[in-house]
């Protein structure tokens, strides 16, 4: 959190599993906002995991609990291979 603050940059990588030759990178600068991380959170849960899985529903149960941010990455420059 501490290099955000100080220097905003980063940049990503995504490519489809298994799949060398496509592939976007995107970069810019990042923001850390302090609202929304939660509900970021339940809505990525309830999308990517079981939640009638028990250790899954308490994973998600406890993360209210925890402090939490988003970082946004504010696209500056995107780059594609296909």
């Amino acid at each position: 959190m501490r290099r955000w603050r100080r220097d905003p940059r980063a940049s990503i990588v995504a490519a489809p599993v298994g799949e060398r030759e496509r592939w976007v990178s995107i970069a810019g600068t990042v923001t850390v906002e302090l609202d929304g991380a939660h509900d970021l959170a339940s809505r990525l849960a309830a999308r990517y995991w079981d939640l009638d899985d028990p250790t899954r529903a308490a994973d998600l149960a406890g993360i209210p609990a925890e402090d939490q941010v988003r970082l946004v990455l504010h696209p500056e420059t995107v780059n594609r291979y296909a």
